[in-house]
This record gives structure tokens, sequence and C-alpha cells, in this order.
């Protein structure tokens, strides 16, 4: 009888291959996207699986997996910048430092070497695949319990932004932990609604930080063109604001804990 986690690793493998070969075909967002979310729980895996058996056996699987995973999420930071500064209207940066041609070559790329994607997946998933047999299901429980009780600890400190985003993907480990182990019909997890609201406000605030780190690394507020100052004071200050009331969300879901209102 198959364990929760070869199941649930059984699924991550079909899912991770027919998603690839979504966006060999389209090279849409979506099936990027969903590509990324299967790499990021085989890493979630395989993060486990070092807690157990020794991390030199599992290093390179680790590294092949985060080599994908880089490449993906260069393509989807582009994305992430042009959709805000279209949905904003910021077109004079748009087309002056984010173009949709260098996408589109990304992109184009990313699809050149999926035959070469397939080859490394294949490897990691026989690695990983064989340590995921031998675990009985009494690992991922104790694991469950360990990062369960780590993201309680941490939303009750008074954790400095810098931080936040280390709390998400603890947050989202703790998600997907949960789902490698048996439960009885109908049982759900109390406090998924509310962990599942933060990580999506402080994924938020990340994605805007991200936008500020790169325009502040492309040096944009040096331009000496009048149509991109103008443009890149009015993002900038969009920018702000919306950082502030972000971050205003985090804190205020952030405080709640001490009261355990969730």
């Amino acid at each position: 009888m198959q364990t929760q986690l070869q199941k649930y690793f059984a699924q991550r493998v079909k899912n991770l291959f027919n998603n690839l070969h979504d966006f060999e075909l389209n090279g849409d967002d979506v099936s990027l996207h969903d590509f990324r979310v299967e790499i990021k729980k085989l890493r979630a895996i395989t993060r486990f699986l070092q807690q157990i058996y020794p991390r030199q056996k599992l290093k390179r699987a680790a590294h092949l997996l985060h080599s994908v995973f880089h490449v993906a999420g260069q393509i989807r930071e582009y994305q992430l910048l042009q959709q805000w500064l279209q949905k904003n209207n910021f077109f004079v940066l748009e087309m002056k430092y984010y173009p949709p041609e260098k996408l589109d070559a990304m992109t184009q790329e990313f699809s050149k070497s999926a035959e070469g994607y397939k080859d490394d997946l294949k490897e990691i998933v026989e690695v990983l695949g064989q340590y995921i047999h031998a675990t009985n299901d009494i690992f991922p429980e104790q694991y469950y319990s360990d990062v369960n009780a780590h993201v309680s600890s941490m939303i009750r400190k008074n954790l400095p932004h810098t931080e936040w985003h280390e709390l998400r993907k603890l947050i989202k480990q703790r998600t997907y932990a949960f789902s490698w182990l048996r439960h009885d019909d109908g049982f759900e997890d109390a406090d998924f609604a509310f962990y599942n609201r933060l990580q999506e406000n402080i994924g938020q605030w990340h994605d805007l930080e991200t936008i500020k780190e790169n325009f502040s690394q492309r040096q944009i507020y040096l331009s000496q063109d009048i149509e991109v100052q103008k443009d890149f004071n009015l993002a900038w200050e969009k920018l702000t604001t919306t950082l502030k009331n972000k971050e205003k969300a985090v804190e205020e879901m952030l405080s709640r804990t001490g009261t355990n209102a969730h």
C-alpha cells in the first residue's frame, strides 16, 4: 500500500512534466506558474528528505531543482514587472526598460532548454523516488509537527520585515507537509485559512519589494529623459504607497496572532 507521501509525489511528477510540456507548446504565464509551483513542492520534499537522510546524497538533486527554479523565476520576475507597469499605465518605463521583446526572448530560450531540463528532472525524480519509497508515514508526521511548531513560534515574535519572506516560505512548507499526512475523511487544517491569507499578503508585499529593488538596480532615477522621469516619479510614488498599505495589512495580521485571533 502506498504511503500518502508516495501518492503526493506521483501526482507532483505527473503535473510537473505536463506543465513543462504545456509551456513548450504555448509559452504562457499559467503553465510556467504551475510548473514553478510543482518545482516548489519538489523542493519542499527535498528539504524534508534532507532532514532524515544524508544531505550529501541529495545535494545534486537539490542543486538541479534550484537551477531550474532560478531560470523560471527570472522569467516570472520579468512578467511581474511588466504586469505591474501595464496595470498602472506606465508605458514609457515598460517600453524603455522592460520591453515585451525581452520577455519573448527569455521564454523562447527557456523552451529551447526544455529537453535538457527534462533530463535533469528525470534524474531528480529517480533520486527522490528512491528515498520516498523508503520513508514510512511516521517521518512526515514528525516533520509536520516540527514545522507547525516553528511557524507558530515565528508569528508570535515581533518579526522584522527582513524575516517576513522566510516566514512565508515556512508557511508554504507547512502547507505542503500537511498534504503528506493521512487524514480521516472530512478532517481540515483549522489554521490553513489564516496562514494562507497571511502568506498571500506577504507574497504581494514581497512582489512589490522586488519591483522596487529592480527599479533601483536599473538606476532609472538617473535617466535624463523627461518622459522617463515623469513616469518614474509617478511609478515610485504609486509603488511606495501600495507597499505601505501592504505592510500595514501584514503587520495587522501578525499583531492578531498574539491574541490567537485565527
